[in-house]
């Protein structure tokens, strides 16, 4: 899912949906692929730039996304 939409630069700045409709907007600080992943799913890693979250670092896998876009 990650890989196929132009977000693997780190910085780019993403808005997630995830299946439980909650949303984080942030920074991309790094992807695995899933070779990488315990799992065998790409994951995320983002820095959310607004909400409670704001300016941690949030790591998820594929499967607990809805939807992610790039803006700005």
């Amino acid at each position: 899912m990650f890989s196929k939409i132009p977000l693997l630069d780190s910085k780019a700045k993403v808005k997630v949906i995830f299946d439980d409709d909650s949303i984080l907007i942030g920074v991309v600080d790094h992807w695995t692929s899933p070779g990488d992943s315990e799992k065998g799913v790409e994951e995320l890693t983002i820095v959310p730039t607004q909400g409670n979250l704001k300016g941690n670092y949030i790591n998820f896998d594929e499967t607990e996304v809805k939807s992610i876009e790039v803006i700005d």
